[in-house]
Protein backbone atom coordinates (compact mmCIF):
# COMPACT_ATOMS: atom_id res chain seq x y z
CA UNK A 1 0.00 0.00 0.00
CA UNK A 2 1.10 3.55 -0.88
CA UNK A 3 2.68 5.55 1.56
CA UNK A 4 -0.47 8.42 2.80
CA UNK A 5 1.12 12.33 1.62
CA UNK A 6 1.33 15.05 4.18
CA UNK A 7 1.21 18.26 3.22
CA UNK A 8 2.71 21.24 5.29
CA UNK A 9 2.83 24.66 4.09
CA UNK A 10 5.94 27.15 5.33
CA UNK A 11 4.75 30.71 5.56
CA UNK A 12 6.90 33.27 7.26
CA UNK A 13 5.69 37.05 7.77
CA UNK A 14 3.20 38.72 5.68
CA UNK A 15 -0.24 38.68 3.26
CA UNK A 16 1.54 36.46 0.86
CA UNK A 17 1.70 34.02 3.67
CA UNK A 18 -2.11 33.81 2.97
CA UNK A 19 -1.90 32.99 -0.77
CA UNK A 20 0.79 30.48 0.49
CA UNK A 21 -1.86 28.49 2.33
CA UNK A 22 -4.89 28.27 -0.19
CA UNK A 23 -2.10 26.98 -2.54
CA UNK A 24 -1.10 24.19 0.11
CA UNK A 25 -5.11 23.85 0.65
CA UNK A 26 -5.72 23.46 -3.28
CA UNK A 27 -3.22 20.38 -3.56
CA UNK A 28 -3.47 18.53 -0.32
CA UNK A 29 -7.23 18.43 -1.01
CA UNK A 30 -6.12 17.22 -4.54
CA UNK A 31 -3.60 14.69 -2.83
CA UNK A 32 -6.61 13.81 0.14
CA UNK A 33 -3.49 14.56 2.52
CA UNK A 34 -3.59 16.04 6.09
CA UNK A 35 -2.43 19.58 5.84
CA UNK A 36 0.03 21.61 8.66
CA UNK A 37 0.45 25.23 8.45
CA UNK A 38 4.32 26.05 9.68
CA UNK A 39 5.86 29.45 10.58
CA UNK A 40 9.02 29.80 12.63
CA UNK A 41 8.03 32.34 15.72
CA UNK A 42 11.09 34.46 16.04
CA UNK A 43 8.89 36.75 18.88
CA UNK A 44 10.62 35.49 22.55
CA UNK A 45 7.92 34.24 24.87
CA UNK A 46 8.49 37.79 26.96
CA UNK A 47 7.84 39.87 24.18
CA UNK A 48 4.39 40.90 21.84
CA UNK A 49 4.39 41.95 17.89
CA UNK A 50 0.96 43.21 17.34
CA UNK A 51 1.97 43.69 13.73
CA UNK A 52 3.10 39.53 13.43
CA UNK A 53 0.59 38.27 15.74
CA UNK A 54 -1.94 39.84 13.64
CA UNK A 55 -0.65 37.68 10.51
CA UNK A 56 -0.85 34.82 13.27
CA UNK A 57 -4.07 35.17 13.82
CA UNK A 58 -4.89 35.07 10.32
CA UNK A 59 -3.07 32.29 9.26
CA UNK A 60 -4.67 30.15 12.36
CA UNK A 61 -8.31 30.94 10.91
CA UNK A 62 -7.26 29.68 7.87
CA UNK A 63 -5.98 26.84 8.69
CA UNK A 64 -8.74 25.51 11.66
CA UNK A 65 -11.11 26.52 8.68
CA UNK A 66 -9.42 23.82 5.59
CA UNK A 67 -9.20 21.64 8.96
CA UNK A 68 -5.34 21.55 8.84
CA UNK A 69 -3.04 22.01 12.26
CA UNK A 70 -1.42 24.99 12.45
CA UNK A 71 2.12 25.04 14.08
CA UNK A 72 4.61 27.74 15.66
CA UNK A 73 7.42 26.32 16.77
CA UNK A 74 10.21 28.56 18.43
CA UNK A 75 13.33 29.42 17.00
CA UNK A 76 15.57 29.35 19.88
CA UNK A 77 18.10 30.95 18.06
CA UNK A 78 18.32 28.00 15.54
CA UNK A 79 18.20 28.57 11.42
CA UNK A 80 14.88 28.46 9.96
CA UNK A 81 15.80 25.40 8.00
CA UNK A 82 16.80 23.57 10.80
CA UNK A 83 13.31 24.45 12.70
CA UNK A 84 11.45 23.89 9.79
CA UNK A 85 12.85 20.41 8.79
CA UNK A 86 12.80 18.90 12.34
CA UNK A 87 8.89 19.39 12.62
CA UNK A 88 8.45 18.80 9.22
CA UNK A 89 9.93 14.95 9.97
CA UNK A 90 7.92 14.55 13.39
CA UNK A 91 4.45 14.97 11.45
CA UNK A 92 5.58 12.85 8.76
CA UNK A 93 5.39 15.71 5.96
CA UNK A 94 6.21 13.81 2.61
CA UNK A 95 5.27 17.13 0.59
CA UNK A 96 6.61 21.05 1.59
CA UNK A 97 4.97 24.43 0.43
CA UNK A 98 7.44 27.59 0.25
CA UNK A 99 7.26 30.98 -1.48
CA UNK A 100 9.94 32.34 -3.12
CA UNK A 101 10.61 35.10 -5.97
CA UNK A 102 11.84 33.47 -9.29
CA UNK A 103 14.81 35.26 -9.62
CA UNK A 104 16.01 34.80 -5.84
CA UNK A 105 14.87 31.14 -5.55
CA UNK A 106 17.79 30.07 -8.14
CA UNK A 107 20.43 32.49 -6.92
CA UNK A 108 19.73 30.60 -3.50
CA UNK A 109 19.19 27.15 -4.89
CA UNK A 110 23.25 27.77 -6.51
CA UNK A 111 24.76 29.98 -3.67
CA UNK A 112 23.83 27.89 -0.85
CA UNK A 113 21.32 30.23 0.93
CA UNK A 114 17.58 29.21 2.61
CA UNK A 115 16.13 26.99 0.12
CA UNK A 116 19.28 25.25 -0.85
CA UNK A 117 20.01 24.65 3.16
CA UNK A 118 16.07 23.05 2.96
CA UNK A 119 16.62 20.95 0.45
CA UNK A 120 20.16 19.38 1.84
CA UNK A 121 18.09 18.63 5.47
CA UNK A 122 14.46 17.48 3.87
CA UNK A 123 15.74 14.02 2.40
CA UNK A 124 12.86 12.61 1.02
CA UNK A 125 10.17 15.30 1.23
CA UNK A 126 9.09 17.04 -2.13
CA UNK A 127 9.24 20.62 -2.31
CA UNK A 128 6.93 22.88 -4.18
CA UNK A 129 8.39 26.29 -4.72
CA UNK A 130 5.59 29.26 -5.48
CA UNK A 131 6.60 32.29 -7.12
CA UNK A 132 5.87 34.98 -5.30
CA UNK A 133 4.91 36.56 -9.19
CA UNK A 134 1.79 34.18 -8.98
CA UNK A 135 0.30 35.08 -5.40
CA UNK A 136 -0.06 39.18 -5.66
CA UNK A 137 -3.15 38.95 -8.20
CA UNK A 138 -5.72 40.61 -6.01
CA UNK A 139 -3.19 42.81 -4.34
CA UNK A 140 -6.18 45.20 -3.10
CA UNK A 141 -7.41 42.73 -0.50
CA UNK A 142 -3.73 42.18 1.26
CA UNK A 143 -2.45 45.79 0.28
CA UNK A 144 -3.11 49.93 0.60
CA UNK A 145 -3.19 51.26 -2.61
CA UNK A 146 -0.05 50.96 -4.67
CA UNK A 147 2.35 54.31 -4.26
CA UNK A 148 4.86 55.15 -6.82
CA UNK A 149 8.41 55.42 -4.22
CA UNK A 150 11.74 54.44 -5.31
CA UNK A 151 14.88 52.16 -3.93
CA UNK A 152 17.96 53.89 -3.11
CA UNK A 153 21.00 51.36 -2.47
CA UNK A 154 23.01 51.97 0.89
CA UNK A 155 25.51 50.15 2.93
CA UNK A 156 24.64 46.87 0.23
CA UNK A 157 20.91 46.91 0.92
CA UNK A 158 17.76 48.64 -1.26
CA UNK A 159 15.90 51.21 0.83
CA UNK A 160 12.70 52.67 0.12
CA UNK A 161 12.84 56.31 -0.62
CA UNK A 162 10.53 59.35 -1.77
CA UNK A 163 13.35 60.35 -4.63
CA UNK A 164 16.33 58.45 -6.42
CA UNK A 165 19.12 58.12 -5.10
CA UNK A 166 22.09 57.28 -7.07
CA UNK A 167 22.91 55.50 -10.46
CA UNK A 168 21.22 52.09 -8.55
CA UNK A 169 18.20 53.90 -7.80
CA UNK A 170 15.46 51.91 -9.19
CA UNK A 171 11.37 53.25 -9.67
CA UNK A 172 8.35 51.28 -9.12
CA UNK A 173 5.12 51.13 -6.91
CA UNK A 174 4.58 50.44 -3.67
CA UNK A 175 2.05 48.20 -2.16
CA UNK A 176 1.90 48.38 1.84
CA UNK A 177 0.39 45.45 3.74
CA UNK A 178 -3.07 46.01 5.10
CA UNK A 179 -1.77 45.06 8.53
CA UNK A 180 0.66 46.78 9.39
CA UNK A 181 2.14 50.32 10.51
CA UNK A 182 5.53 50.20 8.98
CA UNK A 183 7.28 50.02 5.90
CA UNK A 184 6.42 46.40 5.24
CA UNK A 185 4.61 44.93 1.95
CA UNK A 186 5.36 44.49 -1.79
CA UNK A 187 7.72 46.42 -4.25
CA UNK A 188 6.52 46.04 -7.96
CA UNK A 189 9.45 46.92 -10.44
CA UNK A 190 10.11 46.23 -13.86
CA UNK A 191 13.29 44.29 -14.38
CA UNK A 192 14.00 42.72 -17.73
CA UNK A 193 11.18 43.65 -19.09
CA UNK A 194 9.28 41.73 -16.63
CA UNK A 195 7.93 42.99 -13.52
CA UNK A 196 8.63 41.56 -10.28
CA UNK A 197 7.24 41.40 -6.60
CA UNK A 198 10.22 42.37 -4.18
CA UNK A 199 9.14 42.00 -0.01
CA UNK A 200 9.94 44.83 1.99
CA UNK A 201 10.47 44.92 5.75
CA UNK A 202 10.95 47.83 7.51
CA UNK A 203 11.52 50.17 4.54
CA UNK A 204 13.92 47.35 3.60
CA UNK A 205 13.71 45.03 0.57
CA UNK A 206 14.85 41.48 1.60
CA UNK A 207 14.72 39.42 -1.16
CA UNK A 208 15.77 40.56 -4.39
CA UNK A 209 19.20 40.39 -6.33
CA UNK A 210 21.86 43.40 -5.81
CA UNK A 211 24.28 44.71 -8.18
CA UNK A 212 27.45 43.65 -9.13
CA UNK A 213 30.30 45.64 -7.97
Amino acid sequence: MAKQEVMMVCVYYGPTGERLIQRGIQLSQMLNAPLFVLTVNTIREDEYQTDKEKYYNVWKRLAKEAGAEFLAPQSKGRKAAEVIVETAKEKGVTQMVIGQTAQTRWQEITGGSFVNELIKRMGAIDLHIVAVQRIPDKLEETHERGVRNYLALIDGNYYITDQPEGENSKEGIFFQDLHTDFDNGLFKVKINNEYEYWHVREGMVVDCPLPKK
